[in-house]
């Protein structure tokens, strides 16, 4: 563990920011100067973030929550994977599922069904399934697995969640916010710090840079840890309820809020739906239930008109006539 220094985040490039044509302007608290048409980042607010960050985690933590740490961009998903080995705690590094904190009963659901499947697995359940069918368990647990393996040991919502670059995560930031969970973000000169209840100004696209400063969240997470077991506060367990596979293994989604939606069935004493009662059908009078003539079309003969109402007509006074007088 290196010692956070301005010369260890020099070293790893966490003073480089991105182009100045790209800069968000409410950044510029956070840039130090401009060097060849790139900002350079201020790196004692990016001190000070990390220490507010780790001293932050550590209270978190130590209260019996988890933190989930969010960084899916391809070069950084190395650095991800590193927290779950070196904190324990659960991670996103490939896609951010949507609802993954807005409707967490279906995760769970999901989670418990890749469970599920890979129990069949070790029980031989390929053997009794067609070349074909193997095939398709394999290539479902295979996309289950990569969408959900880094929180498959989040057992509820964290107390915090850690973002690499908001920018290229703000679904993941909305999601925090509708569900309250503060947010610590590391953010580059071309990232909107409002976001974020918590600011970490640094390089987010180099691997040394997010990687020498994830270490030092980790180290918060850790001391978190050893404060929890001193306070004897329990660690999260499983919630048997809300990990419940549904029939099929599919679960159930639950109907959204506003719009339309059908009106409810009449239920019967035993709680059970019945089927809405069917209207007889009406016969139409004429319309498409009569009976048309087809008639072959001669074109000597013009089609008849048909007959117009008789409506009195009255008697135009009789005409004059006029002769033209001779000119003398």
């Amino acid at each position: 563990m290196s010692d956070l220094n301005v010369q260890s985040l020099i070293d790893a490039g966490a003073h480089i920011g991105c182009r100045v044509g790209r800069w968000n302007p409410k950044m510029e608290p956070y840039i130090l100067e401009a060097r060849n048409q790139i900002h350079i980042i201020d790196l004692r607010h990016t001190i000070r973030g990390i220490l507010r960050a780790k001293h932050f985690l550590k209270e978190i933590v130590a209260s019996g929550l988890d933190v989930l740490f969010v960084g899916t961009k391809q070069q950084l998903r190395g650095e991800i994977a590193k927290v779950h080995s070196g904190a324990g705690m659960p991670y996103v590094e490939d896609r951010w599922i949507g609802g993954t904190l807005t409707n967490y009963e279906v995760i769970g659901s999901r989670i418990a069904f890749l469970e599920e499947m890979e129990k069949k697995e070790s029980e031989g359940h390929l053997e009794n399934l067609t070349k074909k069918e193997g095939a398709r368990f394999i290539r479902e647990k295979r996309k289950v697995y990569r969408n959900l393996h880094g929180i498959r040991d989040m057992f509820r919502l964290p107390g915090a969640m850690v973002v690499i670059d908001p920018k290229t995560e703000r679904n993941a930031i909305r999601e925090a916010q509708r569900m309250g969970i503060p947010v610590i973000g590391l953010v580059d000169t071309d990232c909107d710090p409002d976001v974020c209840d918590l600011i970490i100004p640094g390089n987010d696209d180099a691997i040394r840079s997010v990687g020498l400063i994830l270490e030092h969240l980790i180290e918060g997470v850790k001391a978190g840890k050893e404060l929890r077991k001193e306070r004897g506060v329990a660690d999260p367990q499983r919630a048997p309820e809300t990990l419940k596979v549904k029939a099929g293994g599919a679960p159930v989604p639950r109907p959204r809020q506003g719009g339309p939606r059908r009106p409810s069935r009449p239920q019967s004493g035993d709680g059970a739906s019945q089927p809405a009662p069917s209207k007889p059908r009406q016969k139409m009078e004429g319309g498409v239930n009569r009976q048309v003539e087809i008639q072959a079309f001669e074109p000597d003969k013009a089609p008849e008109q048909a007959p117009k109402a008789e409506t009195p007509v009255e008697a135009a006074p009789a005409a004059t006539e006029v002769t033209p007088e001779k000119s003398e």
